[in-house]
């Protein structure tokens, strides 16, 4: 049996063309850059036809040979920055700018995948599998959809009823409202980025990281914008895009999927706004809706629905929506004429941008680039855009913003689940921004997911356990709990948990645990009690365990309770409730204290926090803050630039910690400081002989006064 190239489904092997799909055996790619059905990527993961390409990525038809399932593969390849040789796998990247353009957004396209993965518990959000880089390139695995986009419902039916685009656009909003709220954004909400499933489920796809990546480092509009559905802040290089990016996007969408019309482009709506209400072209839909749509087409962002959850909450007709009147700003007349706008057809999306650089006379055209309004404008010769280092080390942020002579400078770290420890974060000015040589860039660097130190929870009671498990910011799983039959343990206490205890996790880890039911055996006998004192808990439960071999009873293992001492090694028994060599029925309760060691805290981490915050942080955690100082141009003043033990792992409680914090850049010595001190002459001193005596003749001291010496008058 062999498997179809175009649908992934088992053949026979003399078979040419596949019964389920029609596709033929050994169909050539369309483009030499593409790859070749039947390759592997990811040492697991065929390749089959292309499904599409969207200018940054190829998506093809794939086949998971681990699991057995159909599945999506997305691979980055920006054509204008990159392409590959018909029949190879490597991509050949083109030098100079177009690498760092090409590398900014690869590493944009990996790690917007690591975060969209983070979704796949979101139903709108399309599930992602695996992200790797393979063949000088990155690729995403995601979930196999069956069914059609938007695009192709209104080319197939025209229009889409009212309530059927309503619903279509909840949906988008409740998988948006989600990624917002994480600070990722769409940017390409179109109807050919909207999927209905065979199942009648909405999937958002085509995520755009690496696209804006990759046009902001470049300094260009190279993305190919959709007429009608992008805003006019993605028409410029430093327009500031957010979520009221993607409502615009939506609205502009809701509204070609009931009226059958895309709305005038938004650059020239700035001009003139001809784009009517839904039933000023025949749509009967209530007003509050019709008004929601409006508010969120409103070109200018301070106008528009700021988020998706507040187009959301005016599409659920709870309450009265009231129109946003936008105030127009007098703009200059950027309409082009009628030949330019049917010639520009012919480039597709390309055509909105060519509308603003043929009346700036900026217009230029490199290799597969066409420069957007924004940057046609000449920057002053010191000027250069802020590229995107979010996701970078420091290291490759400094090197890529020393070639714009600018300077990088850590402002703080958060924690982030989204972006590796010691990454970037978060940087002012944002991507995009226009700014100037010598100037600074102050980032905030990530901390990486939080973590805790799992608790030891064996013995304790079941809803004790519960409540360390919220109080140290873990979760249950659902049907986390099972329930055993124990000789050793008392019922209603935890036997075992899904973590060791003591291991270093993230937090909103889920646990497992296993309780006590008790024990089955209800007879009894008097035995002598055995001493556990010294071992481990594991030790006392196999003790116990042998005990029940040997005579057939044993005794229950209680609560365990633990506590700090310098006497006993950590995680050995203290003591126990029934006195060793005393006589006690089976089945009783033998509770145990075992020793912590000595009293220890986590050390928490305070590089980069700020040094009153830093001390505080450790004075809380039960240390002694000891603080020195030193100059960096790294990191901004008064900010801690490392610490003497290293965050996150643990220290005797009352130890002393030492934090360096920053004075800031070293500041400059004047000419005159540099200048070297003159050394005084060495005199030899005078004998009493030698000295000539005040009263002999000539030899008078005369007295100084301010008039006589014209230093000292000075």
């Amino acid at each position: 049996m062999a498997r179809c190239m175009g649908c992934m489904a088992e053949i026979a092997d003399h078979e040419e063309v596949c019964p389920h799909c029609g596709y033929r055996k050994n169909t050539d790619v369309k483009e030499a850059y593409y790859l070749l059905p039947g390759k592997t990527v990811g040492k697991k993961y065929m390749v089959g036809k292309v499904l599409g390409y969207g200018g940054f990525g190829v998506t093809y038809i794939g086949w998971d040979t681990v699991l057995n399932r159909k599945i999506a593969i997305k691979e980055y390849l920006p054509s204008d920055f990159a392409t590959r040789s018909y029949g190879t796998e490597a991509l050949t990247v083109f030098s100079g700018e177009a690498t760092v353009q090409f590398e900014a957004g690869l590493n944009s396209f990996i790690a917007e995948a690591k975060r969209l993965a983070r979704f796949n518990r979101i139903p709108e959000i399309v599930d992602i599998y695996d992200c790797f880089m393979e063949n000088d390139t990155g690729y995403i695995i995601m979930e196999f959809l069956e069914g059609v986009t938007v695009k192709e419902l209104l080319k197939e039916k025209g229009r889409i009823p009212v309530e059927d685009a309503r619903k279509i656009v909840m949906a988008v909003l409740r998988g948006l409202s989600e990624v917002h709220r994480e600070g990722i954004i769409h940017r390409d909400i179109a109807p050919d980025n909207i999927f209905i499933t065979t199942k009648n489920e909405v999937r958002i796809l085509d995520f755009g990281a690496a696209r804006f990546a990759t046009a902001v480092q470049s300094r260009s509009l190279s993305v190919i914008l959709k007429p009608g559905y992008a805003p006019e802040e993605q028409y410029r290089s430093k327009g500031e895009q957010g979520p009221w990016t993607d409502v615009y996007a939506l609205g502009a969408t809701f509204y070609r999927m009931i009226t059958g019309v895309r709305p005038e482009e938004a650059i020239e709506r700035m001009v003139e706004d001809r784009v009517k209400p839904p039933s000023a072209l025949g749509v009967c839909l209530d007003p509050n809706i019709e008004n929601a749509i409006m508010n969120s087409l409103n070109v200018r962002r301070e106008y528009r629905i700021q988020d998706a959850q507040s187009f959301y909450q005016a599409l659920e007709c709870a309450g009265e929506v009231e129109r946003i009147v936008e105030k127009k700003e007098k703009q200059e007349n950027l309409r082009l004429p009628l030949w330019i706008k049917l010639s520009a057809a012919a480039a597709g999306a390309l055509a909105c941008v060519c509308l603003v650089l043929f009346f700036t006379g900026g217009i230029r055209f490199g290799k597969k680039t066409i420069d957007s309004g924004e940057a046609a404008l000449a920057l002053a010769a010191d000027e250069s855009y802020m590229p995107n280092v979010s996701g970078m080390s420091y290291e490759e942020a400094e090197e890529l913003l020393k070639q714009k002579e600018i300077s990088l400078v850590i402002d703080g770290m958060n924690y982030s689940e989204s972006i590796e420890k010691n990454r970037i974060l978060s940087q002012d000015p944002r991507d995009g921004a226009k700014i100037k040589a010598k100037e600074t860039v102050y980032v905030i660097m990530s901390g990486g997911n939080q973590e805790v130190m799992m608790p030891d929870l064996s013995g304790m009671e079941y809803e004790e356990a519960l409540k360390l498990i919220e109080a140290q910011k873990l979760l249950l799983a659902k049907d986390g709990v099972s329930e055993e039959y124990s000789d050793v343990v008392e019922k209603g206490r935890v036997i075992s948990q899904s973590v060791e205890a003591d291991e270093r996790i993230g937090v909103q880890t889920e646990i497992s645990l296993v309780v006590s039911l008790g024990s089955l055996s209800k007879e009894t006998a008097v035995l002598t009690v055995p001493d556990l004192t010294g071992m481990t808990k594991k030790e006392a439960q196999e003790r116990l365990r042998q005990l029940k071999e040997e005579t057939g009873f044993t005794y229950a293992l209680g609560k365990v309770t633990r506590e700090y001492s310098s006497q006993v090694k950590k995680g050995k028994i203290i003591s126990q409730s029934l006195t060793p060599g005393s006589e006690a029925r089976t089945n009783e309760v033998i509770t145990l204290v075992i020793s912590r060691g000595p009293k220890m805290a986590q050390v928490p981490n305070v590089i980069y926090a700020a040094k009153e915050e830093a001390v505080k942080q450790l004075e809380d955690a039960g240390f002694k803050a000891e603080v020195t100082e030193e100059y960096s141009s790294k990191v901004s003043a008064g900010l801690v630039i490392s610490q003497s033990i290293e965050a996150d792992t643990q220290a005797e409680e009352g130890s002393a910690v030492t934090i360096v914090v920053s004075l800031g850049p070293e500041p400059k010595k004047t000419a005159a400081e540099n200048k070297k001190p003159a050394q005084p002459q060495e005199q030899t001193p005078q004998t009493p002989q030698e000295q000539a005596p005040p009263d002999s003749d000539n030899n008078q001291v005369p007295k100084v006064t301010w008039e006589d010496d014209p230093f000292i008058a000075d």
